[in-house]
C-alpha cells in the first residue's frame, strides 16, 4: 500500500473543549481513509482530552500517542514526526481548525510545484471576527529560492511568518532534519525551526488561501502565558545568531535575525511586561543584553536603521547596557 499523501501532526494538551471541532475539520477534508493520516499526541493532559481522541479512532486513519506527563509541544511535535509516514507533513494546533477542502489544496500545491515547501494565507478568529493574515511574499504559485525570501530587515518577510502550521513541509525535509524541534524551547521554537528552511531548504512557495483558522484568545494557549516560558525566545535567537555566524554567506542575514529579535523584545516589554514578575523582568533584561553583548555594534546599527521613533526608546537602554 503506497504511503498516506499527508501526515497532520497535533500536539495536544488539555484539549477536550476544541480538539473535536479540530478532528471534524479533518474528516471534512478531501480524502480517502488511507491518503490521511492524522498523529495527535496527548502531551500529559489531565482532562478528557483522550476521550475525545478515542470519538475519532473509527472516523479517521489515527495515530495515537499518550505521553504520560508533559514534554512539552516541541518533543511532542518531534515524537509525532517520528512516527508519520505520510509523503508530506503538516500541524494542526489542537484548538484550530480547517475549512473543508483546505489540506486537499496544500497537498495538491506542494505536489504540482514540486517544491520542499508551502506557505499559506490563515484567518485569525477571535468569536465572531475573521481576519485574514497574508503571508509577506507578493509572488505565489511558482517556486522560489528560500533565500531571496528572508531580507529586506525592514520589512516583513517570510522569517516574520513562522508559524508551522501555515504551511506543508515534504518528506525529504524530515529525511534531512529539517523538521526537528529543539526539545528545549517551550515557546518561539517556530523561530530557528524556520529560518532553517530558508537557510538551508532548495525552494517553497506561497500559495493564496486562507482555510487555516487560527483561534485567538484560547486561555490556554502558550502565548497567553506571561511567565519565564516567554523568555525562550532568547535562546531560540541565540540559536539563529549561530546558524548565521556558522556559515559566511550567511552573514548578510545577521542584521534581520537582530531585527526579528529586536521585535519580539519589544513586544515582550510592551505587551507582557506589566504582567511578569520582577524576577522575570530581569531576567527578560539581562539575558537580551547579554545576547546582544554577542553581536557587532555595526550589526546591531544596520538593523536598527528605519526602527521607529514610537519603539526605539523602549528597547535603547537594553542596547547601550550591552554596547
Amino acid at each position: 500500500m503506497p504511503p498516506p499523501v499527508v501526515s497532520v501532526v497535533i500536539a495536544a494538551k488539555d484539549a477536550e473543549d476544541t480538539l473535536g471541532g479540530t478532528l471534524q475539520s479533518l474528516v471534512n477534508q478531501d480524502f480517502a481513509a488511507n491518503e490521511l493520516e492524522v498523529i495527535v499526541v496527548n502531551d500529559g493532559s489531565t482532562d478528557d482530552t483522550a476521550g475525545v481522541i478515542g470519538e475519532y479512532a473509527d472516523r479517521l486513519n489515527l495515530v495515537d500517542i499518550h505521553n504520560p506527563e508533559s514534554r512539552g509541544v516541541s518533543t511532542a511535535r518531534n515524537i509525532a514526526l517520528e512516527a508519520s509516514t505520510g509523503r508530506t507533513i503538516t500541524y494542526l494546533d489542537a484548538d484550530d481548525w480547517y475549512a473543508p477542502g483546505h489540506l486537499r489544496s496544500l497537498t495538491d500545491a506542494i505536489t504540482g510545484l514540486g517544491v520542499d515547501f508551502v506557505k499559506t494565507n490563515y484567518l485569525i478568529v477571535n468569536g465572531f471576527n475573521r481576519k485574514l493574515r497574508r503571508a509577506p511574499c507578493a509572488k505565489h504559485n511558482t517556486a522560489l529560492d528560500p533565500r531571496d525570501h528572508i531580507l529586506p530587515h525592514d520589512a516583513s518577510t517570510m522569517v516574520d511568518f513562522p508559524e508551522c502550521w501555515t504551511g506543508i513541509y515534504s518528506r525529504s525535509m524530515a529525511v534531512h532534519g529539517l523538521l526537528d524541534f529543539s526539545p528545549d524551547l517551550r515557546t518561539c521554537e517556530d523561530r530557528p525551526w524556520t529560518w532553517r528552511h530558508h537557510l538551508e531548504a532548495d525552494s517553497f512557495a506561497v500559495v493564496d488561501t486562507a482555510g487555516l483558522c487560527y483561534r485567538k484568545g484560547s486561555t490556554t494557549s502558550l502565548t497567553a502565558i506571561f511567565d519565564e516560558r516567554q523568555l525562550d525566545f532568547i535562546p531560540a535567537f541565540r540559536s539563529v545568531f549561530a546558524m548565521l555566524e556558522a556559515r559566511p554567506e550567511f552573514r548578510r542575514f545577521e542584521h534581520k535575525a537582530v531585527r526579528n529579535f529586536l521585535s519580539i523584545l519589544y513586544f515582550q516589554i510592551v505587551n507582557r511586561g506589566s504582567s511578569m514578575s520582577r524576577e522575570v523582568r530581569e531576567k527578560l533584561n539581562l539575558g537580551a543584553v547579554h545576547t546582544l553583548k554577542t553581536i557587532g555594534d555595526d550589526v546591531i546599527d544596520l538593523a536598527l536603521t528605519n526602527y521607529g521613533e514610537r519603539r526605539l526608546p523602549v528597547i535603547d537602554p537594553i542596547v547601550r547596557r550591552a554596547r
